[in-house]
């Protein structure tokens, strides 16, 4: 069997991959397994799977005939990087299937990514997954994607400033400061000319922003307020 030299660069792509798996096990549900091969070693690709009941796969056994011919095919095309095809698995389930591939320093093949869906499962079961689950947490979304990061920051304050103003527990005089704080928690001043969006949106000086700020930043940043940091934040 053959084996290819990986360096540790190599290692840590494939390694990086090991969460898409679990986030798209978790994503698409029981019906579809994900396995991640490494092509280190054909005697022993799989490094990680999430579902592997639907074909009996486990972690460390070699590559299939079928992986080889993808790969072949992937090789073979200066621009074909996942195949998707329909086949059987041992266990004579019909499966939609995904072999994406990875690669590592120099453009080289480490490695690929299957995706195979068990056709055979209830559609019922399936779409079970795609539905509100007890636990899972949802959350709305408003409008249409921003645009730019300026839209992005207005639809963030206006989601900030309707979250404060129908909270009964804050105070009017105290409204800006829980919204810039809300604000800062959320990433917004580390973007580009956000004080100055602020500032008009909620009709205060850029002074008063920068004093809601200081008080929303714990102290061993506060050095960074104004000069620093914070001064990228208004260029």
């Amino acid at each position: 069997m053959k084996h290819m030299n990986f360096t540790e660069c190599d290692r840590a792509i494939l390694q990086s991959y090991d969460s898409i798996v679990e986030g798209l096990a978790d994503y698409l549900g029981d019906a579809c397994e994900i396995v991640l091969h490494s092509l280190e070693d054909y005697q022993s690709t799989v490094i990680k799977i999430a579902n592997g009941h639907h074909t009996g796969r486990e972690l460390g056994v070699p590559i299939t005939n079928e992986a080889l011919q993808m790969l072949s095919e992937i090789k073979d095309s200066n621009s074909k990087q996942a195949i998707h095809y329909f086949t059987k698995s041992k266990k004579n389930c019909s499966m939609k299937s995904s072999t994406i591939a990875i690669r590592g320093e120099a453009g080289k093949m480490i490695g690929f990514l299957c995706i195979n869906i068990n056709l055979d499962e209830s559609f019922s079961g399936f779409l079970q997954s795609f539905l509100p689950q007890p636990g899972l947490e949802t959350r709305a979304q408003k409008g249409n994607c921003a645009s730019s990061i300026e839209d992005m920051i207005l639809e963030t304050i206006e989601r900030t400033i309707e979250a404060v103003d129908a909270s009964p527990d804050i105070t009017y005089a105290n409204r800006n400061k829980h919204i810039i704080g809300l604000l800062y928690d959320r990433g917004v001043f580390n973007m580009r000319n956000a004080v100055t969006i602020v500032a008009n949106t909620l009709k205060i000086t850029k002074h008063t922003v920068y004093l809601h700020l200081r008080k929303s930043t714990p102290r061993n940043e506060q050095g960074n307020c104004k000069s620093g940091k914070q001064a990228l934040y208004d260029a």
